[in-house]
């Protein structure tokens, strides 16, 4: 009998609610935002079928489709949803910016924008957003596929911590 080896999982699937916030047939657009929660720094979540069930409900054949983050310690990549690279990921994203690093961001004694009264301490956050990706990214639609590689996934990367977020859907073309 040959022996099971347990599956990794790399990333996870996002539940939360999905709302559309504009749709038309002519020209084809479609703009969805997911709300839900994320659960821990460094966490992947795996937003290609989302991608792609968008963009199959939008009627867009030839065009575009765009994921957009609007937060600035989360970032949105395409890359593959393999759990050994996504931990390799982790350990050099943690060696290059520590969480326990100095941070002008998180020195409320010099920092004098952007201050909110419930700060969270996340300069390490903002520092690998910028190194590691954009707050989106553009997808060529062409005869309603999706065009990503054999082994192309969307992900969505919470940087910070657990949190509430949204991520934007949004295709257009005809």
């Amino acid at each position: 009998m040959k022996e099971q080896i347990p599956v990794r999982q790399a990333t996870r699937q996002p539940t939360g609610t999905l709302t559309v916030l504009a749709e038309s047939k002519k020209p084809a657009i479609r703009t969805e935002a997911l709300h839900f929660t994320s659960t821990e720094p460094n966490e992947f979540w795996d937003v290609t079928d989302l991608t792609r069930d968008v963009v199959a409900r939008s009627g867009v054949r030839h065009g575009q489709v765009t994921v957009y983050s609007p937060h600035t310690t989360t970032t949105v990549v395409i890359n593959e949803s393999e759990t050994g690279f996504l931990n390799d990921y982790r350990r050099l994203i943690g060696s290059v910016v520590p969480e326990d690093a100095y941070y002008e961001h998180d020195d409320h004694s010099v920092r004098t924008e952007n201050l909110q009264e419930d700060e969270f301490i996340n300069g390490h956050a903002h520092v690998r957003q910028l190194l590691t990706g954009q707050p989106s990214v553009t997808i060529p639609v062409v005869d309603g596929e999706v065009l990503l590689g054999q082994w192309q996934r969307v992900l969505f990367a919470e940087l910070d911590q657990a949190r509430d977020r949204r991520v934007f859907f949004h295709a257009q073309g005809i």
